[in-house]
């Protein structure tokens, strides 16, 4: 803001909504892997005979997904999730953001073509 008036660079905006789309994809990657690397069938910590092995391992697999003790939005994935859902609103924002600064644009050019004519009589 300078003094009274608002800038806006068209670009920039154009640029923060690429990289929201990139920062929301990257977090569902990572709340996808979170499901799929982070909860395997066996640990290897002697969990199949183990009681204390096994509830390590539940208790790794509740940090990476939720579970008894951890809720989900606690959780690696839940995590990612909230992260993910963030970018993507603050895309939805830039894109309202843009999408008023081409209305106002447009309105603007519209409203100069309509002097023209009348500023040369």
């Amino acid at each position: 803001m300078t003094e009274d008036r608002l800038e806006v660079d068209r670009d920039a905006l154009v640029r923060c909504i690429a990289a929201c789309a990139v920062l929301a994809a990257d977090m569902q990657d990572l709340r996808e892997r979170a499901h799929r690397e982070l909860v395997p069938e066996s640990f290897g910590l002697g969990e199949t005979h183990l009681r204390s092995a096994a509830e390590l391992a539940a208790r790794f697999r509740a940090t990476a997904i939720g579970g008894p003790g951890v809720a989900v939005e606690n959780s690696a994935a839940g995590t990612f999730a909230a992260h993910e859902r963030y970018a993507l609103d603050l895309k939805a924002t830039f894109e309202a953001a843009l999408a008023r600064y081409d209305e106002q644009d447009a309105a603007t050019a519209h409203r100069l073509a309509q002097l023209r004519p009348h500023a040369s009589q």
